[in-house]
């Protein structure tokens, strides 16, 4: 089969599953996720495939971080949950780039200069924009249109999701214990605080590598 049939046939399945998804999506949540896959040794597995198959499909990231939270507890569910992250945005990448669109906002006369300059920054870039509140499956389709390499993409898309995935992660996993007044929602502030932190800090290293 010709190339381009499969590249049309495929982005046809990837537009009816982002149709269904949005059109479902009252019934996608942390709780349901849990409960689809709570119990089954399979579960870290199955969990990760959600995470990439729900990169691809446009699905919000925070809902399965926090799902990650109620299914593995904090240690165990930040683990799965960063794996998940960084494999669906590694996929979304390959995706796009699949398609055959690699460099495309680079020829833009609008945004070149701008998309240029966020090559310069590199991982760096990359990580300032997963800080930012940009959907993730957008940030993955925005930056495979650029000439970005896959190592900064890769390091930087695992370094600026980290500290919200540890603030939704813990959000989860201490959903319980909120309702009861307990104070492990301190921890999710605090992480919270951290990851804003970070995109400051990031941006002033941008700035001093230009």
């Amino acid at each position: 089969m010709d190339k381009v049939w499969i590249r049309s046939a495929a982005l046809v399945v990837t537009a009816a599953g982002i149709a269904a998804v949005a059109a479902y999506h009252g019934i996608i949540d942390p709780l349901a996720v849990r409960n689809a896959i709570a119990g089954n040794p399979l579960s870290p597995i199955l969990f990760v495939g959600l995470q990439i198959l729900a990169s691809l499909l446009f699905v919000p990231r925070t809902l399965l971080g926090i799902a990650a939270g109620l299914l593995f507890g904090f240690g165990w569910g930040l683990l799965w949950a960063i794996v998940g992250a960084v494999a669906g945005a590694a996929a979304g990448f390959e995706f796009v780039r699949w398609m055959g669109v690699t460099g495309t906002l680079d020829q833009s006369p609008a945004i070149g200069r701008l998309i240029a300059r966020t090559e310069r920054g590199g991982w760096r870039a990359v990580a300032i924009m997963r800080l930012t509140p940009i959907p993730h499956s957008v940030a993955n389709t925005l930056l495979a249109l650029t000439n970005l390499s896959w190592r900064d993409y890769l390091v930087g898309s695992g370094l600026g999701m980290l500290p919200m995935t540890a603030a939704q992660v813990d959000i989860g996993a201490s959903g319980g214990e909120i309702m009861q007044g307990h104070t492990r929602w301190v921890l999710a502030c605090l992480l919270l605080a951290v990851g804003l932190g970070a995109t400051f800090l990031l941006k002033r290293a941008a700035r001093g590598s230009r």
